[in-house]
C-alpha cells in the first residue's frame, strides 16, 4: 500500500506501509537501582581513583583500567567512561593525553558518556577536544555531585529511546542523509520491537557512517536488548 511521499535532503521518496515512531516503543527507562548494577562505568586514570569504594557503596559499577590505555576499543563494553585528562593515553602520542583519548572514544562510540575529571586546570587548547564530552568534574567534588552526574549519565545510556537519540544526533553531524537515517532508525525500532539485532545489523548503511553503526549493533544494540529482557 502507497502511503506517502516526500523530499528530504533534496532526495523524492516514496515510502510503504507505516512508518514506526520512536516515541511509541512502549518501554520506559529502568529504575536507578537496575541500572548501577548492570550499567558498567570505566574510568581512565594513571592513579588510583579517590571515588571508587564510596560509588561502589552507593551501587555502582566501577571499573578500574588504569592510565595505559591503548585502543579505545578497551573501553567497548563500558557506556559511561571517566577519564583524567593528565598522565594517560600516552599511547596516543598526543600532547592532550586524555582529552585527546575521550574525543577519539566520541569517534567510534558516540553514544557513550563521556565525562572528564582532573585535579588542575588546563589551558584553552584543550577545549576543542574537550568539547566532545557530555560532563566534567573535578578531583576533589563531592559524593553528592558525582552521584547525581553518574545518575545522568546512567539514565542517558539507559533508556533506549535516549540511547538511540544521542547516536542518531551524530549520524546527522557526520552528515548522513536524512532519508537514510529515516531507514535505519526504522530497522532499530524494529530490532527494539523485535527483539532481534539482526534487523539493524543487516540493514544497508552508507560507507562513510558504516563503522560507528556497525559498532553501535554489536555493541549499544546489544546492551539495550539484554537490558530490555531483564526489566
Amino acid at each position: 500500500m502507497l502511503l506517502g511521499r516526500g523530499k528530504i535532503g533534496g532526495n523524492v521518496f516514496i515510502h510503504f506501509g507505516t512508518p514506526k515512531r520512536l516515541g511509541n516503543l512502549g518501554i520506559t527507562c529502568p529504575e536507578i537501582r537496575e541500572l548501577k548494577s548492570r550499567i558498567q562505568i570505566a574510568v581512565i586514570d594513571d592513579d588510583p581513583f579517590i571515588k571508587l569504594e564510596s560509588l561502589r557503596a552507593h551501587g555502582f559499577s566501577i571499573t578500574e583500567l588504569g592510565g595505559d590505555i591503548k585502543s579505545v576499543d578497551q573501553v567497548m563494553a563500558y557506556p559511561i567512561v571517566i577519564c583524567d585528562i593528565k598522565g594517560v593515553g600516552k599511547a596516543f602520542g598526543s600532547d592532550k593525553e586524555g582529552a585527546h583519548v575521550l574525543s577519539e572514544i566520541r569517534k567510534s562510540y558516540p553514544d557513550k558518556f563521556l565525562i572528564t575529571f582532573t585535579g588542575m586546570t588546563y589551558d584553552a587548547s584543550y577545549n576543542e577536544s574537550l568539547a566532545t564530552t557530555d560532563a566534567s568534574a573535578t578531583k576533589d567534588a563531592s559524593i553528592d555531585y558525582w552521584t547525581a552526574l553518574l545518575e545522568k549519565g546512567l539514565k542517558n545510556v539507559g533508556d533506549p529511546r535516549q540511547r538511540w537519540v544521542r547516536f542518531r544526533k551524530n549520524l546527522l553531524d557526520e552528515g548522513m542523509d536524512l532519508f537514510e537515517l529515516f531507514k535505519l532508525e526504522q530497522a532499530f525500532i524494529s530490532s527494539i520491537e523485535k527483539r532481534d539485532p539482526s534487523i539493524m545489523k543487516s540493514h544497508p548503511v552508507p560507507a562513510e557512517v558504516k563503522d560507528i553503526v556497525v559498532k553501535f549493533t554489536v555493541v549499544a544494540l546489544i546492551q539495550i536488548l539484554e537490558g530490555l529482557g531483564k526489566s
